[in-house]
């Protein structure tokens, strides 16, 4: 009767046990679109400018993978089937299509591919993303590294689609400015969002363009000249907008007389003191700072997601009272900070705070806006994170590229973009390594759970 019970028993648990996993199963799957991403990277899950550009499309939208299958990129491809996959389980006008490319060739012709290949058709508009594109050697890691740039491309790829806008964004040049040339991170993510780019030499071109949405004079070394700050006025008079970030120069105090003339147009004064922040002497170094932000549109999704930009040699500004614009702080540096007016000093690495150096913490950066609440402005005492080493440090991209946005009064572009998913390595095994993981995974993990059973199941036979 006993042993009876107990094989009773047994019966009921396990039936329990499967009536419980079946139901978990069928509840998970009512969820739908319910997942939890455990990978390190968090390859699944999408950025607020994708979820928002893919709520965006309101028109089907035909996501055509063409791949080529071989034995050495069967993981390149799952990831971007995948990725696509992730893209339609959000907005049903998103729809997958997989083909191999060496198998359909006059399908593919149809649409002028010739190599593996991403095509997305919205009606007689198309849009063809080279599906090597998104994959980019890892820096500094060793050969068959790769990082997967999928969602940054795809995403500009919808916006291009069914975005109507275009923007320039011109910048001066002439002044030892950070040229376009070291900028093209920048550059490149700009034309992601159908935003143009050029430079511009007032001194041949007399004016500025009548089509640029912004003026950009980004970490200037010399003053611009009387002509020069007359053309930009009448530009900005005219309703151009300004995007002004100053960068360190020894002789700022002495020689900047226009472009502070041009700053204090709209309520902003140049302190010409150099941040020194004590929080970053033992990380990152005292002429570092991670600001925190001040609450504007442009930032608080950064901060919501922590997300703050890293600046080095910022200048500290200062906003007093205008009658025509309204200045509200974007950045600010720690309350351990001053601002260095001794700059010789700073040069021979000699710093400390006297009384002539404003105590933090200082305002590092001001959105402007008009009257009549419209973006005017953005004016920033820090430079150097636009440049091509700097923008992809901590939240300096996305800071910058919502800066230009807000200004042109773009606000679906006050966002967070994708990251770039973190690189993963190639591993080439020999025949005996493949033949061993094979032997294990599919000949002696089996075999070691089937001798555990048996094994239980003996001792209990004979308790």
């Amino acid at each position: 009767m006993k042993k009876w019970l107990g094989h009773t028993n047994s019966v009921v648990l396990s039936v329990a046990a499967a009536g419980i996993f079946i139901l978990l199963t069928l509840f998970l799957r009512s969820l739908g679109g319910f997942q939890v991403d455990l990978t390190a990277g968090k390859q699944y899950t999408l950025s607020d400018q994708t979820l928002t550009a893919i709520q965006g499309v309101k028109e089907d939208i035909r996501l055509i993978a063409f791949t080529v299958s071989t034995s050495q990129n069967q993981k390149l491809n799952r990831d971007v089937t995948d990725m696509l996959s992730e893209y339609a389980k959000r907005n049903s006008k998103l729809k997958v299509e997989q083909y191999d490319l060496n198998q359909e060739p006059l399908l593919a012709k149809e649409y002028g591919v010739t190599e593996a290949s991403i095509v997305l058709v919205q009606g007689e508009k198309k849009r063809v993303i080279d599906i090597g594109s998104l994959f980019t050697q890892a820096q500094g890691s060793s050969e068959g590294a790769y990082q997967f740039s999928g969602e940054e491309k795809l995403t500009s790829g919808l916006l291009g689609l069914s975005s109507t806008r275009q923007g320039k964004v011109v910048f001066l040049t002439g002044h030892e400015e950070i040229p376009l040339s070291q900028m093209t991170g920048l550059s490149s993510s700009l034309a992601q969002d159908n935003v143009k780019t050029e430079e511009v030499q007032l001194n041949q071109a007399g004016s500025v363009p009548k089509d640029a949405s912004v003026l950009a004079i980004v970490g200037p070394q010399r003053d611009i000249s009387a002509t020069e700050l007359k053309s930009i006025r009448t530009y900005l008079e005219g309703g151009g907008k300004l995007f002004l970030a100053l960068g360190f120069h020894p002789n700022m105090q002495s020689d900047w007389k226009n472009l502070d003339a041009l700053a204090a147009d709209y309520g902003v004064k140049d302190t010409h003191a150099i941040v020194v922040d004590q929080e970053q002497t033992n990380t990152l170094g005292p002429l570092f700072t991670v600001p925190t932000f001040g609450s504007h549109a442009i930032t608080d999704k950064l901060a919501a997601s922590n997300l703050y930009p890293v600046l080095s040699l910022s200048i500290a500004l200062q906003a007093g009272e205008q009658k025509n614009w309204k200045t509200t702080a974007l950045l600010k540096s720690s309350a351990a900070s001053y601002g260095e007016t001794n700059i010789q000093g700073l040069l021979n690495n000699e710093t400390q705070k006297d009384d002539k150096d404003p105590q933090g913490p200082l305002d590092l950066g001001y959105a402007v806006n008009g009257k009549d609440g419209k973006p005017k402005a953005i004016i920033l005492g820090t430079s150097a994170l636009m440049s091509d080493t700097e923008i992809s440090t901590g939240g300096n991209r996305d800071f910058v590229l919502n800066s230009l946005n807000y200004v042109q009064e773009q606000s679906d572009g006050l966002t967070i973009r994708p990251r770039q998913e973190q690189d993963y390595k190639v591993v080439y095994l020999t025949p005996a390594q493949a033949k061993t993981i094979m032997t294990l995974s599919v000949i002696g993990l089996p075999l070691l759970f089937a001798a555990a059973g048996i094994l239980l199941w003996w001792r209990r036979r004979r308790a």
